[in-house]
């Protein structure tokens, strides 16, 4: 955890480091929040709400080979565009996902399967899709442009 908290540390447009977990664990000098072990959307949603954050930056402790560069080309790129959500994976262990406080809440209060409310981001990726599968992402995406 401790090379994950490194990394995301030395972030150029991050302004705090937060360590949201289920209880408590080691801090590494950074500010702590425990929340809900199983509803991990509740957990962030709170600590959000907690330490009043507008843009939300997640990143698992799985990942310990985490780059800085693509932290803030993925904020880089949400602040540029304007966009509620933003996901970098150039490789699976390599994930930064970030999204706004609005749209946390919004997720927070209409995700309602297990798995959204498990994984985080689940919801928030289906409501800002701009691929088209669907008739309805077809809409979607023709009211973007």
């Amino acid at each position: 955890m401790q090379r994950v908290i490194d990394s995301v540390a030395k972030s150029r447009l991050i302004d705090e480091v937060i360590i949201a977990a289920p209880h408590i664990v080691p801090s590494y000098g950074m500010p702590l929040f425990v929340g809900d072990e199983e509803d991990v959307l509740k957990r962030y949603y709170d600590c959000a709400t907690f330490f009043k954050g507008d843009i939300i930056v997640r990143i698992t402790s799985d990942c310990p080979l985490l780059d800085t560069e693509i932290v803030d080309t993925a904020l880089y790129y949400m602040l540029k565009r304007k966009l509620p959500y933003v996901c970098f994976a150039p490789l699976d262990g390599l994930d930064v996902e970030v999204f706004t406080y609005k749209m946390l809440k919004e997720a927070h209060y209409k995700a309602k399967s297990a798995f959204e409310r498990e994984h985080v981001t689940p919801y928030m990726r289906r409501v800002t899709k701009v691929s088209v599968d669907t008739q309805e992402d077809l809409k979607r995406v023709r009211s973007l442009l």
